[in-house]
């Protein structure tokens, strides 16, 4: 797609209209890892957590690409010292 700036109009009513059709209601990825564990949104927690496949959830954080598990984040950052 190219930049905005390079857009003719025509293309940038078309991106307003397919960015104004978005609703935010549209689900996420539903698999689950090999190992069951899945994540979603808490809306109680207002966080991500993580959700094992016993049923345990933990709050996480977006970290570089990963999620760590909150209780774990100080951890990390210790052993990478």
């Amino acid at each position: 797609m190219a930049a905005y700036d390079e857009m003719s109009e025509a293309e940038r009513r078309r991106l307003a209209e397919v960015l104004g059709s978005l609703t935010g209601l549209q689900g996420g990825p539903t698999g689950s890892l090999p190992d069951g564990t899945h994540y979603e949104y808490d809306p109680n927690l207002k966080v991500t957590v993580e959700v094992t496949a016993s049923g345990e959830r933990y709050p996480v954080t977006l970290v570089d690409g990963r999620f760590i598990r909150e209780g774990e984040r100080a951890v990390a950052r210790k052993t990478g010292e």
